[in-house]
């Protein structure tokens, strides 16, 4: 079996596509890198504050002018006018407190002011029938958060930009991992797998060993390239993340959505990133088992492509947007490549599928790879044994 195993290596090793993909990847995931530390600094609260002292300063502008035209300062409109400059007044200086604390680095006093801030917005809004239950969500989640963090009394990371090592590899988890990469190891294993068969010819059959060791073997170089890839990538993006904004933390405050509860908690990105990873691997084993299944059955390498390309990413796709998919989600193997959506709740809440979680997966995907393994492995043997009943009758 070893000599089968590093038989199929050299062929992965010598596809020119396979490189060509992979220094593609590489150079994307360091032009996006680039762009999130761009990004990232224009969304920090630093920003946001700044923006917002700016539109302030407008505001008591518009609210000092207006009060210079009112004559009568015993007037309704001239006290209404004057305690809206007030508050105004109130909210800048605030705002400038929190920056000013920013600037200085003492990230616990000014997230706990910002904590407080948002504290006061969640109950001016919480009780209001006219805002909608995402807003207040939205909301809700940022009180939370910055009550998570305060106490930690580090710099606040922008998670839908990440530049630290750890947010990195969530954030590959979660927007590459589905989309570009399930793309890409699909095109290499379609190469692995149909490349055995030459013009309707099972060239498995000319080696010396059994068709049952050599699918084995497939299966084995399939899984183990997969996952080198992921390790590649995954690590090539913590490795420049960690020297460029720092390893991250493990207990960093990530927001979860409960479907049941109907309600945001805050837990340690460490609570998302390992059961994500998981979930994720045992989504490339199913993902190559299909793939081998698929060439077996079709041989040549477009219509496995092909056929590939629709069952899996459609299907991945699909339940952003197909009803019937979304109900029976849960379901599909290919759903959990989506692992850091599920762990977060923000897949099962958009969908609507209380069933999609972590435990399910955890049933559903290591039983269907026993199943297709075993649903290979007799394949192969009995096509091995009616070949051999064929050459005997003879």
């Amino acid at each position: 079996m070893k000599d089968v195993s590093l038989f199929l290596l050299k062929k992965v090793f010598k596809s020119r596509l396979n490189w060509i993909i992979l220094a593609l990847f590489v150079s994307g995931l360091g032009v996006t890198f680039y762009l999130n530390s761009r990004t990232a600094n224009s969304h920090s609260l630093e920003s946001e504050l700044e923006t917002s002292l700016v539109k302030d300063e407008r505001i008591i502008n518009e609210y000092e002018e207006k009060l210079s035209q009112i004559s009568d300062i015993s007037s309704e409109e001239y006290q209404i006018t004057k305690n809206n400059l007030d508050g105004q007044k109130n909210l800048s200086t605030q705002k400038t407190e929190i920056l000013t604390l920013l600037k200085e680095g003492r990230w616990k006093e000014a997230y706990y002011l910002q904590w407080q801030d948002e504290e006061k917005n969640y109950e001016m809004i919480s009780n209001n029938p006219t805002i909608s239950s995402d807003f207040k969500m939205a909301v809700d989640r940022q009180r939370k958060i910055y009550q998570a963090l305060y106490p930690l009394n580090i710099k606040a990371h922008t998670l839908e930009f990440p530049t630290h090592g750890i947010d990195q590899i969530i954030w590959i988890l979660e927007a590459i991992i589905p989309t570009l990469f399930v793309i890409a190891i699909i095109f290499m294993l379609t190469q692995l797998f149909a490349e055995r068969y030459q013009n309707h010819l099972d060239t498995a059959q000319l080696y010396p060993f059994s068709k049952v060791t050599f699918a084995i073997s497939s299966l084995g170089v399939g899984v183990g390239y997969v996952t080198v890839l992921f390790i590649g990538i995954s690590g090539f993006s913590f490795l420049v993340g960690s020297l460029i904004s720092g390893f991250g933390q493990l207990d960093y405050p990530y927001p979860i959505y409960s479907l049941v509860n109907q309600e945001v908690t805050i837990g340690k990105i460490q609570d998302v990133l390992f059961p994500s990873l998981l979930l994720a691997f045992l989504a490339f084993i199913v993902i190559v088992e299909v793939v081998y299944l698929i060439a077996y059955f079709f041989k040549q390498k477009m219509p496995v492509l092909f056929l590939s390309l629709i069952g899996i990413v459609g299907l991945l796709f699909g339940i952003q947007t197909i009803q019937p998919l979304q109900k029976i989600a849960h379901l599909i193997p290919f759903t959990y490549l989506r692992s850091v959506e599920i762990l977060s709740g923000r897949l099962p809440k958009q969908i609507d599928n209380v069933n999609l979680n972590w435990s399910m997966g955890m049933v559903l995907l290591p039983c269907l790879i026993i199943l297709l393994l075993v649903g290979i492995l007799f394949i192969e043997r009995w096509g091995s044994s009616q070949k051999k009943e064929f050459f005997n009758r003879s």
